[in-house]
């Protein structure tokens, strides 16, 4: 039966029973398996991971369930106690660290149905189960809940047969990184102060592959399908600082920096762990596609008003690697002025596929604390079709596109790109969603076929431009110039926001702009017979294609909201709009969530719903879905207003909020 309720969680959302019920009926959902309180004994897990909680006043994580949805006054009398509220699981849960003698106190408390020791069985990744059945070494990633406690582990591992490879932290966690034997992993697992292990990769550098030089006429080219969109959000006034973080170890092809670029850039600041810092082919690529979009077919191109800070970085060159805390690296684009992120390479590989783990929770962390920085990801090229059923598979997309708060962009066919196909179709290596929990990602997609690049005079096949040579350019394919594109028209977009408004965007509010002006790829290039992209949204394209007409229309503007002030439990927010000679009507709510868990099953942990009700009564639900939806904190509907005049009312309901408040953007649009 409860299995049954909640897979009616997921799918059907909305059953009002389930806010009736109590939390003796519901699981802790965790990512090795779900505890249900009422039968859960600790002695029926593997012995070998398995743990007492430790004495001598040494802190240790504790998983609550409380009986019913969290309140703030119970996590406030939790902290008045001397606990410290770690994150929220599903349901009704939380995860806290405390000694013996606070959770002495809290399990005792009456709003606290249940509570126990957080095991070693719940810390182990799926990944590196498995690496426990195959033995031999293993290189993990050890995520400890408070970076203040890394002087106690480094202490502990010294007496350990392992190999501390490398080590940091930051206001969200800390991360050591491992070489050990795997039957070692059961005793870092039983560490109080280790909240989660999972198996270390080298990183994606995603490819950007060339397929020619020259010859490619600028009528041609992607800038004409992306002129009028691209112009609409374009301010005036000082450049918008976009951070590109990219890898810095891989020599380029040699060549001289043009003028234009290197004048517009910061940097490089070279955090790769190598030694000098030097640009690396892919990284001039992705900051030269950021900074002038796609004309770069042209001598003069036609650069954005934005301005770069280059990161140099080891993701995607091996391991260990460096900066080891993301969280750290993002924070130092931020107090550089950065308020747009642009990874280029990324710390997760291919073991990370679909799943939400430690660095997108890094990820989610930091926006969750600087609430105007928008991070941009590349979905991935890991696009295949292994069944070989002429589609190419879902569940591809990179664990650093799984996080909540990040825009992640996938990549569709550029306008006069003949050799792919029409501009409406996907391309085929661009990886696809869900994530394992099933939320929407990629969130957008944009060009990421032939995007012209400046040559570098090399044989055809070379990595990637670094210089103008003879009027020679070539063409470029990958999800990281998708990215990079997205990240200049977020920027421009930015600037247009704070120009009309007069005030800082959040990240949010830029994100709600962004994917209510989407343009569906259905039926994308093979036609409605045979369909390529279904009706969005959906995890092949996310929401769509951005189309800046949109934008660019002052009248389609009816209501912009950024409200900072947030959600409590059970609050309501309604906004009224008069709709008369319009087609269409768009309502986007989109809010940078608290981080979620990597233990965590499900990623959501503050609930918002948006429902729009017509002027006849009718409901109007999001994304395609016929109830609220329980995943996404991104949530859009689109109705066909023509011969429906009348008053629309726009209802935002705090459906639960354990980590208020929660603050949000929605707009409003219509045409």
């Amino acid at each position: 039966m409860v299995a049954v309720l909640c897979l009616a969680i997921l799918f059907f959302g909305e059953p009002q029973t389930v806010r009736a019920l109590e939390s003796q009926t519901l699981p802790i959902l965790l990512v090795n398996g779900a505890i249900y309180p009422r039968f859960f004994d600790p002695h029926g897990l593997p012995p070998a991971f398995r743990v007492d909680p430790p004495g001598g006043g040494k802190e240790a994580l504790f998983l609550l369930q409380f009986a019913g949805q969290v309140r703030e006054d119970w996590l406030e009398e939790m902290k008045g106690r001397g606990a410290k509220p770690r994150g929220y699981l599903a349901y009704n849960s939380v995860l806290a660290a405390m000694d013996a003698g606070t959770y002495s106190k809290i399990k005792g408390l009456s709003f606290v149905f249940w509570s126990g020791l957080y095991q070693p069985y719940y810390k182990i990744s799926p990944a590196l189960q498995l690496r426990l059945v195959q033995g031999g070494e293993v290189t993990a990633l050890a995520q400890v809940y408070d970076a203040n406690l890394l002087g106690q582990v480094m202490e502990s591992l010294q007496a350990m047969p392992v190999e501390v490879l490398a080590w940091g932290g930051d206001s969200w966690c800390g991360i050591v990184v491992l070489r050990l034997p795997v039957e070692e992993l059961r005793e870092i697992a039983a560490m109080p102060e280790v909240e989660w292990l999972d198996l270390a990769g080298a990183g994606t550098l995603p490819s950007t592959w060339i397929s020619g030089r020259g010859g490619m006429d600028a009528s041609e080219s992607v800038r004409t399908a992306r002129a009028s969109g691209s112009s609409a959000t374009k301010p005036s006034g000082n450049p918008e600082s976009v951070a590109v973080s990219d890898t810095g170890k891989e020599p380029p092809s040699g060549g001289v920096m043009p003028e234009w670029f290197t004048k517009r850039l910061t940097g490089p600041i070279n955090l790769s762990g190598a030694g000098d810092a030097v640009f690396s082919d892919h990284a001039t690529a992705t900051t030269m596609v950021l900074l002038a979009g796609d004309t770069l077919d042209e001598r003069q191109p036609m650069f954005r008003p934005l301005r770069a800070i280059l990161y140099l970085t080891g993701y995607g060159m091996g391991i260990p690697q460096f900066p080891v805390s993301m969280f750290s690296l993002l924070e130092d684009a931020y107090s550089r002025g950065a308020r747009v992120f642009l990874s280029g390479s990324v710390p997760e590989g291919r073991e990370s596929l679909t799943r939400y783990g430690t660095y997108s929770s890094q990820r989610d962390a930091f926006a969750w604390s600087r609430q105007d920085m928008l991070l941009v990801e590349p979905a991935g090229n890991e696009g295949t079709d292994q069944d070989g059923d002429g589609r190419v598979d879902t569940g591809s997309i990179l664990g650093g596109s799984c996080a909540k708060n990040v825009i992640s962009v996938g990549g569709c066919e550029s306008a006069g790109d003949a050799s792919t196909g029409e501009s409406s179709g996907m391309a085929a290596f661009s990886s696809r969603g869900p994530t394992d929990d099933g939320r929407i990602k990629p969130d957008l997609v944009e060009p990421a076929t032939g995007i012209p690049l400046i040559s570098a005079g090399g044989e055809g096949g070379s990595s990637a431009p670094v210089r103008w040579r003879g009027g020679a350019y070539v063409r470029a394919f990958g999800t990281s110039l998708a990215a990079a594109l997205l990240a200049g028209d977020a920027a421009l977009l930015r600037a247009a926001v704070r120009s009309r408004t007069g005030n800082e965007p959040s990240a949010a509010l830029v994100k709600a702009i962004l994917i209510n002006m989407a343009q569906d790829l259905y039926p994308g290039q093979y036609g409605e017979e045979n369909p390529e992209v279904p009706r969005a949204p959906n995890p092949i394209e996310g929401w769509g294609r951005p189309d800046g007409s949109w934008t660019g229309e002052s009248l389609s503007w009816l209501k912009l909201v950024d409200d900072m002030r947030g959600l409590r439990m059970g609050d309501t927010r309604i906004y009224r709009v008069d709709v008369q000679s319009m087609s269409e009507l768009r309502v986007t709510l989109a809010w940078t969530d608290y981080p979620s868990l990597p233990q965590s099953r499900m990623r959501l942990v503050n609930d918002l719903d948006l429902r729009v009700i017509g002027p006849g009564g009718e409901s109007y639900y999001p994304n395609g879905r016929h109830s609220r939806d329980p995943l996404n904190n991104t949530e859009r509907v689109v109705i066909e207003v023509n011969g429906r005049p009348g008053k629309y009312t726009v209802e935002v309901k705090a459906w639960n909020v354990p980590m208020a408040p929660q603050p949000y953007a929605l707009i409003i649009q219509g045409r």
